[in-house]
Parts: C-alpha cells; structure tokens; sequence
C-alpha cells in the first residue's frame, strides 16, 4: 500500500495568599480552596452528541444530562482525536494524539514472532490517571472493558480497574462504582465510570429493539449480531483503504431511522444510570466535593454517509461529541461554542486543580473559556480503523479538511453552511482550501504518519471494539 506523503496558562492565582475556605460560587478556580477536590469522569461510550438533548433540541429521552447540563459548563463543539474507543480514549488519557501515544489500533505486529498481540501504551508515555495516583489520589475505574480494557495501557496505577466483561453498559458497571463511592468518600479519589450502553454491540436491555419503533415495516431486527454483520458487509466493500463502502443498496432512509430509534433508546436507558450514580454522589455530599466531567469517546453513523458503525469515517457524526464539566460550587450553566478537543479535558482538570500535567501534551487547559475568555483552536483528528481506512482531518472554524492518506483525496466542508457534510467544496473554495492544506500538512509532519502496518493483514470481526 502506497501511502501520500504530506510535507511536512497557568491560571492567575485567584487572592490565593487570603483564600476563603471555599471559592465564591462564581469562581471555577478549585486552587484556592483548603479543601482537597476528587476528579470523576463518565464516559457514554459511542454517544453523539446530536442525540443528547444538549443543543438547540431538547430531547426527552435525556432528563439527567439536562439536569447536569444545569449545574455544568456545556461545551457544544467537542471533537474527538478518533472516531473509534482504543485511540480515542487512550488520547483522553494521555492529552495526546493517536499517532503521540502510539495505540491506533488495538493490535500490533510482534518484531520477532509477526504475531499479532494487544497494542499497548508505552512506558515512556504518561497518562493522567498515573499522576493523580502521585498526587496521592485513589484511583478506581468501573468500565465495560473491551475498547478500554486495562491491559491496552488504561489501568496504569489505578488500585481498582474493573474490565472484566467485554461491551458491558453501565447496568454492569454502576453498582460496584457506587459501593466503592460509599467505602471511599473520606478519601481524595479519581473515579473513571464507563459503559456501552448505547454501542451497537451492547443489547437494548433485554427489550425487543422492534417494540421501540412500532411504525417500522422493515426487514431489520436491531440486533448486535445484525449491528455487527452490516459493520463487515461495509468494510468487506472497501476495496482499497479509504475507498468510500456504502450500504445504501441493502439498506433504506426507513432502516436508519429505526437504528437510530433504537440507539436513542440506548441513550435513554445510559441517562437513567448516569442520573443514578449523580444521585449518589449527591446523597454521599460528595457533588460538591468533585469536579465531574462527563464526555463520549466517538458517535456513530446511521447512513448519513452511506454507512453504519464508527471508525471509519471522519465525518461529524462520528466525531462531535458531548462535554460537561460540572465544577463543585460553580454557579449555573455556561454554554461555551467554540470548537475544542476531549484531549484537553485532563490538561483543564489539572489547571483547575493546580496540578502539573504530563510533559509534551498536545492537549490545552480549557479554562480560558471557562471563564469567559478567547481561545481558538485547530481541531486535528485521524483514523487507521483496523487498517481499512488512514484518513486525518483538521478543522479550523467553520471549514473542516478531510484528506485520505491512500489515494490523496481531499474533502472540504462549510460547517456553518452545511452540518451534515454533503456538498464537498475542495474545487471551488481555495481560499479556505489552501491554509488547511498547510495546517494539516504542518501536523502530520510532527505525527508517525504512515500507520503500522500488519503486512495486509487486517483485524478479525470478533475482536472488534
């Protein structure tokens, strides 16, 4: 396979030498309390933000993502590093691009056996999570395994990792959070909360998918199985990596729509469980105690681009995603619309916190725009999907530039004037072509950009997460 080559705050102290016992409720500046703060993350694996309720829709099926969105910082325009879990949570963890932390996909090539093993995080590379453990946090993480099962580089340091069921949803995941909530709360704690619940390879809890959608008269049942066969119908239709695979001979506008009735019922039955374990936290006097941000790793696409699944394109539905940060004491909702990256969100934890972050992040402190000032940022993000597709992208306001690293192809889209990505305007927009060009150009010459290879070997469906 020939690939194209392309050339290549701190915070202000806030009256910390007369700090009041708790920061005015108008402050997010955690560094002048005397009170240690915990750190809670929850992640609503494969969620899009379009189906949260969180926009101009207010969708019904949401009522606890709404009631967080109340007491949070809610930031509209959060782009994934990856379109897929293993490089998209691995660069939450880490602050740092896929291609930075080295896992792009879940497998690589041993040098001496030309076996293939789990990719996993190198040593050199700090996560997070490992620095909390310094600072002298207790660290447990509750997940639905697969995608961010420890042995990929996740568990690093945490005392308690969880990731013994493979696509669990939170139903798994929620109860033993809770009770080591209930063991630890004297304690400064790090508490990871994952689930499945809305992935296609995670059941709509025991409930026939067909009952949600009464009206469908179609052929499909809504089933993993199903999910995962259509998943390898669609990339067995890549020809050549990057090549666009389209379901739209087997699969109708009436069949999407039901999928997608089906998933927002996931999402549903993932806001019940969220509410559930903010209720504990609430119960436990924990709330105001801990910085709780809440954030998916990927979406997902329902045809929109001819496809179904996640992984294999760059467009938005796979990579806008929900964001939340919930500050303890803050007063009120702030909506932030500028564009930013879920890489950033351990750099604003730490800046809030006043910790020292890992060295070399490509991530940044959100907290200028917590706190109502500019901040404008290139969003970079890149998919090896299983070897099927190599595409990066960067977006710069309104304009977003896809290119495929196999054939050279790019793709220009006005997000303002076209959201859903239909009308590629490369040819008659240079203006806007040419600097994104550049941008991407400059980014992919500090990446390993050409993906490691499996000798043209590609991953099995089983072990697809």
């Amino acid at each position: 396979m020939t690939l194209r080559r392309w050339a290549a705050v701190t915070l202000a102290a806030i009256g910390c030498a007369n700090a009041p016992a708790a920061p005015p409720r108008d402050s997010y500046d955690l560094r002048a309390a005397q009170r240690p703060y915990n750190v809670v993350v929850i992640s609503m694996d494969a969620v899009r933000y379009d189906r949260t309720g969180l926009g101009p829709e207010r969708h019904p099926w949401t009522p606890n993502l709404q009631r967080l969105a109340a007491e949070s910082v809610v930031f509209h325009n959060a782009s994934s590093a990856a379109p897929w879990t293993v490089p998209s949570h691995l660069a939450i963890w880490t602050g740092r691009w896929p291609s930075h932390h080295g896992v792009v996909n879940k497998l690589r090539e041993d040098p001496s056996t030309r076996a293939l093993v789990d990719a996993a995080l190198p040593a050199s590379v700090e996560t997070f999570p490992e620095l909390l453990v310094r600072e002298g946090f207790v660290c447990a993480a509750f997940t639905g395994g697969a995608g961010v099962s420890a042995r990929f580089g996740y568990g690093r340091g945490f005392h308690t990792y969880l990731d013994d069921r493979r696509f669990a949803g939170m139903d798994y995941s929620l109860p033993p959070a809770i009770a080591w909530l209930r063991a630890h709360a004297s304690e400064r704690f790090f508490l990871f909360l994952h689930g499945y619940d809305a992935h296609g390879q995670h059941p709509l809890d025991d409930v026939d998918p067909r009952a949600v959608a009464p009206d469908y008269r179609g052929p499909l049942d809504g089933s993993v199985a199903e999910q995962a066969r259509y998943r390898e119908q669609m990339l067995a239709a890549i020809e050549a990596p990057g090549d666009a695979a389209s379901l739209r001979g087997a699969l109708t506008a009436d069949d999407g729509r039901f999928l997608r009735t089906v998933y927002d019922r996931k999402i549903e039955a993932a806001d019940r469980r969220v509410g559930r374990f903010l209720d504990a936290l609430r119960e436990l006097g924990l709330l105001d105690r801990t910085l709780v941000v809440l954030l998916s790793d990927h979406g997902e696409e329902f045809l929109e681009h001819g496809a179904l699944d996640h992984g294999h394109t760059l467009h938005e539905e796979q990579l806008h995603v929900p964001l939340l940060m919930r500050f303890p004491r803050a007063a009120g909702r702030r909506d932030v619309q500028a564009p930013v990256r879920t890489i950033d969100v351990f750099p604003t934890v730490f800046d809030a916190l006043g910790l020292r972050g890992p060295a070399s992040v490509d991530g940044q402190s959100l907290m200028p725009l917590v706190r109502g000032q500019p901040l404008d940022l290139n969003l970079y993000a890149e998919t090896d999907y299983r070897l099927f597709v190599h595409h990066r992208m960067v977006r710069h306001g309104r304009w977003k530039l896809v290119l495929d690293l196999s054939d050279g192809q790019m793709q220009l889209f006005d997000l303002e004037a076209d959201p859903g990505e239909l009308r590629d305007r490369a040819a008659d927009a240079p203006d806007a072509l040419r600097p994104l060009q550049a941008d991407l150009s400059r980014w992919m010459s500090t990446l390993a950009t050409t993906p490691a290879a499996y000798r043209g070997r590609r991953d099995t469906p089983i072990t697809v997460y």
